[in-house]
């Protein structure tokens, strides 16, 4: 998204952005859908083709980006079954749940209040 704001106005192909970023242009074609669905960015299959961003970068939030990613946890658990034999192993599902709406609570206000041309002005024009 910070590629697409930095250059705006111009359709970024998903290989362009691949590697700028070190990723596979499968990945980022399958991240640019999800923002696409969003209503974040426009799409252009084809030569010529790419994603640009559909309304000004001062008017998109973190928070956009990380609900159209589906907000992946802050903190992840290990993915095995808790083992019922076990009281440290059967709690954890809900202390892995608990820290990650403390820290979503905390952090909501300021992935909300963080706009990607702040994040453009403050990190990579500034």
């Amino acid at each position: 998204m910070l590629a697409l704001a930095y250059n705006a106005g111009v359709r970024l192909p998903s290989q362009m952005i691949a590697e700028s970023m070190g990723a596979n242009p499968v990945t980022i074609r399958r991240v640019v859908a999800d923002l696409a669905a969003a209503g974040l960015v426009d799409t252009q299959p084809g030569p010529g083709g790419g994603a640009t961003l559909t309304r000004p970068a001062s008017r998109i939030t973190v928070k956009d980006v990380y609900d159209a990613l589906g907000e992946p946890p802050f903190i992840e658990g290990h993915r095995k079954e808790p083992q019922a034999h076990c009281d440290v192993s059967r709690c954890m599902p809900q202390v892995v749940s608990r820290l990650n709406d403390a820290v979503a609570n905390k952090a909501g206000p300021i992935l909300r209040g963080t706009t990607l041309q702040a994040l453009l002005d403050q990190e990579i024009q500034g």
